[in-house]
């Protein structure tokens, strides 16, 4: 009866943020937030959890012609690494009927390579509205990934 509980309250969770956790066949850990209209001054979290030597994708969702773009606010964690086959902000249409002004995806790739938890703030500004403070951004997403060490080959060997 708890775990039925358990995965309604994380389904709910799912619904109200938007936000989706996923994990590829390859290991990879995929967090994604969907594009949504206007204004959201209240930050979002995200939280994942994975090992050392796996990827992450952060995809952030907009909508395009508003001028509207995400970047990573502050610098990669220590125990992240971009790599050069990761996207690193690369931006894909969501539709493939060639409408202007529809949702797009960033995606922001990199590879654990210690571990701790890593705290990535991602902002979605317009470039040209920034301030010597910082930019006015109109949505907020923290990413908080714990990274937990590799099983060692004993253990990998035993399952």
């Amino acid at each position: 009866m708890r775990a039925v509980a358990a995965v309604g309250l994380g389904l709910a969770f799912l619904a109200t943020c938007g936000c989706a956790t996923n994990r590829s066949a390859g290991g990879m850990l995929v967090l994604e937030v969907p594009a949504a209209p206007g204004v959201d001054a209240a930050p979002k979290e995200v939280r994942g959890q994975m090992t050392v030597g796996e990827r992450l994708e952060v995809r952030l969702g907009a909508f395009a012609g508003t001028g509207y773009a995400w970047s990573l606010s502050g610098p990669v964690p220590a125990v992240m690494q971009p790599t050069g086959s990761d996207p690193a902000g690369a931006v894909t249409p969501m539709s493939t009927d060639g409408r202007v002004g529809g949702a797009t995806m960033t995606t922001f790739g990199m590879t654990a390579v210690g571990q701790g938890e890593a705290h990535m703030r991602f902002e979605l500004a317009r470039p040209w509205e920034r301030t010597p403070e910082g930019a006015k951004a109109a949505r907020t997403v923290e990413v908080i990934v714990d990274v937990r060490p590799a099983p060692a080959a004993n253990e990998t060997d035993a399952k």
